[in-house]
């Protein structure tokens, strides 16, 4: 049991695991890449990103850093830029995995002078590999448009601008939140972000914004990951040397309690004399 126990922590931090998993991950994301360069972006997320084994995927890869990592115990004082750094990629994947599961993505129309609180979840059309709005989902507060505007390139039929006046119909918030909503300047409250998508021309003459609408809840741990994996890395062209220096790294008696005779100790054991050496010298 100890022996398939070793083999077992053995794959799991293994560096030839993860530059498998980097491999299949870089496969698997320039086919997302593809998928939305030809169709959409809302395909790609169906199809690649928010699938069972692109999740899989990413579990595996938490799993063999997190092994490599404790693999390398004990640690040294000049090694903390370079764990903080597999702490700032678990955060991300963590971000990823939030995302894919519970995060939403979908539209709502919304009349002028009309109020709406509920919104689409896009879904694939299989046939011609499109996105539409497939199961409704309700907002926790109301969009009310007040107007539309769309204007026109001067001396043209094209269209320069859309934009959608709204405010925010929440009878918990007694403030009242007015927002131009405009492609690239979004209207965000409670998690959910609201953009210009498009619009609709309507028989009577008047007009229908279409607003995308998304909840991501891994952004949070996304924007900790990434600010702390550029400190991370700072840390290790600047600081890594100065702690080197300051705390020089001493040999250390022992190794880690594993079973005699395994691969996995044998590998270690050899590691942890190579260690003692190169400190030695």
């Amino acid at each position: 049991m100890e022996k398939v126990l070793d083999r077992i922590w053995l794959f799991f931090s293994s560096v030839k695991l993860t530059i498998v998993l980097l491999l299949v991950l870089g496969i698997a994301m320039g086919y997302g890449t593809w998928i939305e360069t030809v169709y959409s972006n809302g395909a790609a997320r169906i199809l690649v990103y928010r699938t069972w084994w692109f999740d899989t995927l990413t579990i595996l890869l938490a799993l063999n850093l997190i092994g490599c990592t404790l693999r390398r115990a004990p640690y040294y004082v000049h090694q903390i830029p370079w764990l903080s750094t597999h702490v700032a990629l678990l955060l991300i994947m963590a971000a990823s995995l939030i995302t894919n599961r519970f995060g939403m993505q979908g539209q709502m129309v919304i009349l002028e002078g009309s109020t709406e609180n509920t919104f689409g979840l896009e879904q694939l059309d299989f046939e011609n590999w499109d996105t539409m709005v497939g199961e409704e989902r309700t907002l926790p507060f109301g969009v009310h448009c007040v107007a539309f505007d769309q204007v026109m390139y001067p001396g043209t039929g094209m269209t320069s601008l859309f934009k959608s006046h709204v405010i925010v119909d929440d009878p918990g918030n007694p403030e009242t939140i007015e927002w131009d909503v405009i492609l690239n300047h979004p209207l965000v409250y409670k998690g959910y972000k609201i953009s210009q998508a498009s619009w609709i021309d309507l028989q009577d003459g008047r007009q229908a914004t279409v607003l995308g609408v998304s909840y991501d809840p891994g952004i949070p741990y996304m924007y900790a990951g990434g600010i702390l994996l550029v400190l991370s890395m700072t840390g290790i062209i600047f600081l890594k040397p100065w702690l080197r220096r300051k705390f020089p790294p001493k040999p250390r008696d022992g190794h880690l309690p594993l079973a005699e005779e395994t691969e996995m100790t044998a590998e270690l054991l050899d590691e942890t004399s190579n260690r003692k050496e190169g400190a030695l010298v």
